[in-house]
């Protein structure tokens, strides 16, 4: 699957039963890394709202699923165009951003040894604020009360953005950006 908007893990031993569990929500399957699947819907946030009433309504589900990531831009990348296709496309989220407290995340599943996640955090929230600043703008890095975490998700050679916003994080209790 080339075109995914969810990343979800299950708990150990899980991913099977939870992508039965799901398959009547969208288009799943394995990514290929152990406890990770990936997934396509029509709508991410009517994705998000039924799956909220099913982890109410059935208790044995947070014992498959520990977490979901919406994923709003998705790219393919390689080792050396990495960076500057992150920055490119975190520019999108620049409005959203602005005024607020945020941090990057990095979820690198792959590339071990090879792309440091806390590197690109790193480079992305210096990128952010620099960008910001240039357009008269300003935000500020807070790990402990973010408002908002513009969420990284590499995958094989693709990598996915998403902004998280506090409100997302206490209606959905399965969204687990740290």
């Amino acid at each position: 699957m080339k075109d995914w908007n969810l990343v979800l893990t299950s708990q150990m031993g899980q991913e099977r039963r939870l992508l039965q569990e799901l398959g009547d929500l969208g288009e799943f399957r394995p990514s290929g890394f152990r406890e990770v699947a990936i997934g396509k819907v029509a709508d991410p946030a009517a994705f998000l709202e039924a799956l909220r009433r099913r982890w109410e309504e059935q208790p044995f589900l947070p014992r498959m699923l520990s977490s979901v990531t919406p994923i709003q831009v998705l790219f393919p990348f390689t080792l050396d165009n990495l960076l500057d296709r992150l920055k490119q496309e975190a520019r999108k989220f620049l409005p959203e951003i602005a005024g607020k407290a945020f941090y990057v995340r990095v979820k690198r599943r792959g590339y071990k040894g090879e792309i440091s996640s806390q590197a690109v955090e790193q480079d992305l929230d210096r990128f952010l604020l620099d960008e910001l600043a240039a357009e008269g703008r300003e935000a500020r890095i807070d790990f402990h009360a973010p408002e908002v975490i513009l969420f990284v998700e590499i995958l094989h050679n693709q990598a996915g953005l998403t902004l998280i916003t506090r409100d997302m994080k206490e209606r959905y209790p399965f969204i687990k950006v740290k």
